[in-house]
């Protein structure tokens, strides 16, 4: 099967055209959900690839196939995945499984490997995503670092969906009421892509890069795609050549030290920072950081971690006021991603990189 075979029986099924001699039926009629996953197989080639893909299949008990250069099958006994490795380091995921079914896979069987995650977009990348906005989804807790905060700077739960003309516009005005401002994370968005022979698709995008797609065109969701895997790919490039601490020796027998910190200046003071060190460093999803921290001076923490995925190491420094990452030579740009994301969502949606780094 060619990428545009792929692109053709995926833009069946989301017309609703069913097909029960492709794979014994197991590509359904009906929405196509996406999935944009960063790997890393144990070297950046199709071997590489194939290692990974095999040893993922094999813990969720699917059977694995390649399909074409760079496409690959997942098949369980009632669905199936395809998964797309043009790039060897992000993944494009597509099925027509339920939601469910879907998710059940990303959560029992690619998070725990510790060479996959997700895509994790910051609330500026989920404002440049493609389209014309129908709806957006604001969605923030703060129980899992801030459990005893009294909601007088940050909301403990806050969900709303605001939909009709420009959408953003009326986010962002409420977002700028005192007590809503920390909360109004942007989660997901719905948009509308128009082709120019009367193509329409209904794309929703949630900032851990999942994708669900209806219409008549799947071309035009492909499109968008690899469109945002590219930015993607470029955002965490850049985190990692901006913040990747390293030496290099001189041409004068000395040593020249290269990237920049990682700072977050916190929005709002931290209320209780005990406890929001001890959350951060559970390992558990969806921070995935292991530390045994130390209060170096009264208010300050510092913890010299490993991120759960690629057991990459990094050290952060943390007050009430500010965050430092700085991250080793070989760390992997996600792991700043995925913070940066989260603490978005669930500590302040403020939350920002300083220096900044383009997404």
């Amino acid at each position: 099967m060619e990428r545009e075979d792929l692109l053709s029986t995926l833009n069946d099924a989301m017309r609703g055209v069913e097909n029960a001699d492709l794979l014994d039926g197991k590509v359904r009629a009906g929405r196509v959900k996406s999935r944009l996953l960063e790997a890393h197989p144990p070297e950046a080639s199709v071997d590489g690839v194939a290692h990974l893909l095999r040893g993922l299949a094999a813990s969720a008990e699917l059977a694995v196939e390649p399909l074409g250069e760079d496409l690959w099958l997942l098949l369980g006994s009632d669905d199936a995945f395809f998964v797309d490795t043009l790039n060897t380091r992000f993944w494009l995921l597509h099925s027509t499984a339920s939601g469910d079914d879907l998710e059940r896979l990303h959560r029992r069987h690619v998070l725990p490997n510790a060479r996959l995650d997700k895509a994790w977009f910051s609330r500026q990348q989920m404002h440049e995503l493609e389209g014309e906005r129908r709806w957006v989804r604001s969605s923030f807790s703060s129980d899992e670092l801030q459990p005893g905060q009294t909601g007088a700077v940050v909301p403990r739960r806050w969900r709303v969906q605001v939909e009709g003309e420009n959408p953003n516009e009326l986010l962002e005005l409420v977002s700028r009421e005192e007590r809503y401002r920390a909360g109004a994370a942007l989660t997901a968005v719905g948009a509308v892509l128009t082709g120019p022979s009367g193509g329409r698709a209904d794309v929703a995008a949630d900032y851990q890069g999942g994708f669900v797609a209806s219409g008549n065109d799947f071309h035009l969701v492909a499109g968008l795609l690899w469109r945002t895997l590219d930015r993607y790919e470029e955002y965490v490039h850049g985190l990692e050549a901006s913040f990747r601490l390293g030496v290099t020796a001189t041409d004068e027998m000395g040593i020249s030290l290269n990237g920049e910190v990682a700072t977050i200046e916190f929005p709002h003071r931290v209320e209780d920072l005990d406890t929001l060190v001890a959350n951060l460093f559970t390992c558990k999803e969806p921070f995935r950081l292991w530390a045994v921290p130390r209060e170096v001076a009264v208010g300050q923490w510092e913890a010299n971690a490993v991120d759960l995925h690629v057991g990459h190491p990094l050290r952060l420094e943390v007050t009430s006021s500010w965050l430092r990452v700085l991250l080793a030579p070989d760390t992997c740009g996600n792991t700043l991603a995925r913070l940066v994301a989260n603490l978005q969502h669930r500590f302040d949606a403020r939350t920002q990189l300083s220096p900044p780094v383009a997404a």
